[in-house]
């Protein structure tokens, strides 16, 4: 179920720029890899050695910032980054008119822009911490600010997927479990790669669901389980 708006404004929004050579090209999980994910709540947490990382970027909720992302992420050699997401209808980040042009009272608009913004303040974020990946994920929780309205939902997922690939993501995939991805999207098939949540203790048993679980429709990257630190097997 794609939206025309989206559909008509993805070509001429998804123009990628090139990383300068600092950059590093990630996320790339080798599979039957171990990594773990972090975010603002390990800010003191232990981090060990593992075949790649994510960090959060945002501090639980858009348009903030991990205190801690650059120390974080300096853990990892293969890094890639995640994002909080949502849409709010009252927010004081809402912008009319940019990428876009809303007319009043047009909420599907208004969330892509949202989004969409959303998306390049998570992006400056991590450049102004010096933090680089070429994958981003999206955080997509029901605690997170959201609408009834799925398709303003999607809206707002579409436009700050489509701003980190204006930005130079060259991978921009969904966080979620089946549950809460149909309950903020109404069960959206985009396609994007997916990284499943779970409550597994271990990695035999996080395997068993990089198959059956493809809740955007693509394919199954990542599957969390819990440890110490959340810990993620590739698929």
């Amino acid at each position: 179920m794609k939206l025309k708006l989206t559909a008509i404004i993805t070509s001429a929004l998804a123009t990628l720029v090139l990383f300068g050579s600092s950059a590093v090209a990630q996320g790339i999980y080798e599979s039957g890899t171990i990594g773990s994910d972090v975010s603002w709540p390990n800010c003191n947490s232990r981090i060990t050695t593992s075949a790649f990382g994510i960090v959060g970027v945002t501090d639980g909720l858009g348009y903030s910032t991990n205190p801690c992302l650059a120390k974080e992420a300096t853990n990892y050699k293969n890094l890639s980054l995640y994002v909080n997401t949502g849409w709010d209808s009252s927010s004081s980040h809402i912008n009319a008119a940019s990428p876009l042009l809303c007319a009043t009272g047009d909420n599907n608009c208004l969330a892509y822009n949202y989004g969409y913004n959303a998306g390049l303040y998570a992006y400056n974020a991590a450049l102004s911490e010096g933090v680089h990946s070429s994958t981003w994920w999206l955080d997509v929780e029901t605690a997170n600010t959201w609408s009834s309205n799925a398709i303003q939902n999607q809206n707002s997922l579409q436009g700050e997927h489509d701003a980190l690939v204006a930005s130079g993501a060259t991978v921009v995939g969904a966080y979620s479990t089946t549950a809460q991805w149909d309950s903020v999207t109404g069960g959206w098939l985009n396609n994007w790669p997916s990284w499943g949540a779970t409550t597994w203790r271990t990695a035999k048993q996080a395997k068993t669901y990089c198959t059956g679980h493809q809740f955007t429709g693509g394919e199954t990257w990542l599957i969390q389980y819990r440890g110490k630190i959340d810990q993620d097997y590739a698929c």
